[in-house]
């Protein structure tokens, strides 16, 4: 309960970004447009879409409403990570290591977002738990860990490098389970194989990725699991230093076997993906990896207990630390561009439903410098704010095409369009006399160039309508321009 309302608090502010504005696009469509998106695009996110779809149906598209089943998946995530924990070491070390896992950011950020990274942190959780009890009990536990294991693998394809540090873990501390997990593995791959096949055909959707290097390296340190917060960051390595030091000095790992799970965990992941990013095909961006973060909250957890060893006064203070090192990325992932970029979609299309009047005309600007999309992303993350406008239409519809986005039609199209509206929003780029670069959550560069309204093609096809500017309203990177005859 503690994690579903710390991830749900403030979720309803932060504008949708382009994700989570492709999870929109994606449920507000008809099953079989749906089926259609999956099936040309967007196939490794088939599973989330279809379980979030009739959710949004019962309680709308709202920022709340789309987000709220991640953060019911972190509530469970660390809920079940505090019973993997228990059984590893005790009841109180559970509850750290669920506790550990409510404050690092990227946890913070995930259930807040309307992806399926929550989800994939669940699973892999639940996953490994399976691993556990099953090398111990062997039998029919197998089969529920190969269960959980395509459900995983098919919710976030990534997923399946998990298996790898399973398999790391119980070559160096269970070698008599292997023969139970290979025979269940090979199982999961021949059965997931056929879905492999499939979203491999879809792999031009991630060619945004940048190609691996040592700076995606260093990227991954810092983001993957803190989103790019230094005081988190130094919290836990000063907590692990110590605890590691502790370890050498004594010539001793308490509960060496957790502490195995944990590192093969966070790392082999890693690790693979690396591996085939370096050789082959680009797969790694920060958040991807999610499902290793509760592995960082064992180590940490370890890493308190280690140093507090019976004064468990230390493993609060600690706890304190890295929840207070949290905070300020807490806060600001929930301000209203507290999103991948600053994006402000939602801020955009809430501020033309609120002010539009039924009838006027909306009109959506090309892509902009920062953005692989034209503005008509707005409509598409806010479509109940423009449900009583007139809009020109796209050139393809997404819903039809089995696209993520709409094609628009040419900005030349709109002298004519103007010519039947009195009144005409207008979403388009934010006013800025200099050029800037932004770097957001460890991705690609995004460039903000140079751009005044009454210079572009969108403003002199309008205006030769007739129409003329009465009024302008900046977000953070765009705008909102009123016409009127």
């Amino acid at each position: 309960m503690v994690g579903v309302l710390l991830s749900a608090l403030g979720s309803w502010r932060p504008s949708f970004w382009y994700d989570e504005a492709a999870t929109v696009s994606a449920v507000d469509r008809s099953y079989a447009q749906l089926f259609s998106l999956v099936h040309h695009t967007d196939g490794v996110h088939a599973l989330y879409y279809l379980l979030l779809k009739p959710w949004t149906a019962l309680f709308g598209l709202s920022e709340f409403s789309v987000r709220f089943p991640s953060a019911i998946a972190v509530g469970a995530a660390a809920a079940a990570l505090v019973v993997l924990a228990n059984r590893l070491w005790d009841l109180p070390f559970g509850v750290m290591a669920g506790l550990v896992l409510l404050t690092v950011p990227r946890v913070m950020w995930a259930g807040s977002e309307a992806r399926s990274y929550a989800g994939t942190l669940f699973l892999a959780v639940v996953l490994t738990w399976l691993l556990v009890v099953a090398a111990d009990r062997g039998r029919w536990w197998w089969s529920g860990y190969g269960v959980v294991a395509i459900v995983a693998v098919v919710w976030f394809f990534l997923a399946v490098t998990l298996l790898a540090a399973h398999a790391a873990y119980l070559v160096l501390r269970q070698r008599s389970a292997f023969r139970g997990f290979g025979v269940t593995v090979i199982a999961v791959m021949i059965l997931v194989s056929p879905f492999a096949w499939w979203v491999h055909g879809q792999r031009a959707q991630i060619s945004w990725i940048p190609e691996m290097s040592v700076q995606r390296v260093v990227t991954y340190a810092l983001w993957e699991f803190f989103v790019g917060s230094w005081p988190y960051l130094i919290v836990a390595g000063v907590v692990v230093a110590v605890a590691l030091v502790a370890a050498v000095l004594t010539w001793s790992v308490e509960r060496a076997g957790l502490f195995a799970l944990a590192w093969c965990w966070l790392l082999i992941p890693a690790a693979v993906v690396f591996v085939i990013s370096w050789t082959g095909t680009q797969l790694y961006a920060p958040r991807y990896l999610v499902f290793t973060v509760p592995a960082l909250a064992l180590l940490l957890a370890w890493s308190a207990r280690t140093v507090a060893r019976e004064n468990r006064w230390i493993t609060v203070v600690v706890l304190v630390a890295l929840a207070a090192a949290a905070t300020p990325e807490y806060l600001a992932q929930r301000g209203p561009y507290g999103r991948m970029g600053g994006t402000d979609f939602s801020a955009v299309g809430d501020y033309i439903g609120a002010h539009a009047a039924p009838g006027d005309c909306v009109a959506f600007d090309g892509a902009p410098s920062w953005s692989p999309e034209s503005q008509r992303v707005v409509l598409q993350t806010k479509p109940g704010d423009f449900a009583v406008l007139r809009d020109i239409g796209p050139k393809i519809d997404a819903a039809q095409s089995g696209r993520l986005w709409d094609v628009p039609k040419p900005v030349s199209a709109y002298r004519v369009f103007a010519q039947g509206c009195a009144v005409m929003w207008v979403v388009t780029d934010g006013e800025r006399s200099r050029a800037s670069v932004l770097y957001p959550g460890g991705m690609s560069d995004w460039f903000f160039q140079p751009f005044h309204f009454t210079n572009s093609e969108l403003y002199r096809e309008i205006s030769a309508a007739g129409l003329h500017i009465t009024g302008r309203t900046q977000f953070n990177h765009s705008q909102v321009v009123r016409m009127q005859r």
